[in-house]
């Protein structure tokens, strides 16, 4: 009976030391939106912290850029943990209800290879953690809120920044 037990306990330390990365005690890597959108696949799987806009309403639930970015936008579905607690929980009650803006910084697995959400988003986003809540609103037809870029093309064609 010893001789199987310490293979066994061998095989499970083994295991366990095979995905440091996704140990909650590491820090998640600092990203920000532009980066993300310019090499998504290069975070996938990862453990992130980025601070974004999360645009949610009707089968929409998705991450745009806080400013303006020369990459293209990325679309990537957004999706809570169930076990948000804490001030993460507060901060989440405080999102208009049923649809809104929100620009936060949020922490959490970033995942690629979907089809994701109703959309069939390629990436997902999946908080964790809300770390801080900048601002607020619910959209309004033809009237973003400040925090919204704006004119983010430039003439020829690139983005400004």
């Amino acid at each position: 009976m010893r001789f199987y037990f310490a293979p066994l306990m061998i095989f499970l330390l083994s295991c366990s030391m095979a995905y440091p990365n996704d140990k909650p005690g590491n820090a998640p890597q600092e990203v920000t939106y532009c980066q993300l959108a310019k090499d998504p696949a290069a975070f996938s799987g990862k453990q992130i912290r980025i601070r974004a806009i999360y645009s949610y309403m009707f089968e929409v639930q998705r991450l745009k850029s806080p400013t303006c970015c020369a990459e293209r936008d990325v679309s990537i579905w957004v999706d809570f943990d169930e076990e948000l607690g804490g001030n993460s929980r507060k901060l989440f009650r405080r999102f208009p209800k049923g649809m809104g803006l929100v620009l936060a910084t949020f922490v959490g697995r970033f995942e690629g290879c979907g089809p994701y959400g109703a959309g069939g988003y390629q990436f997902k986003f999946t908080v964790d953690h809300i770390e801080k809540l900048e601002a607020r609103a619910k959209p309004s037809l033809g009237r973003d809120p400040a925090w919204i870029p704006r004119n983010c093309e430039a003439s020829d064609g690139a983005r400004a920044k």
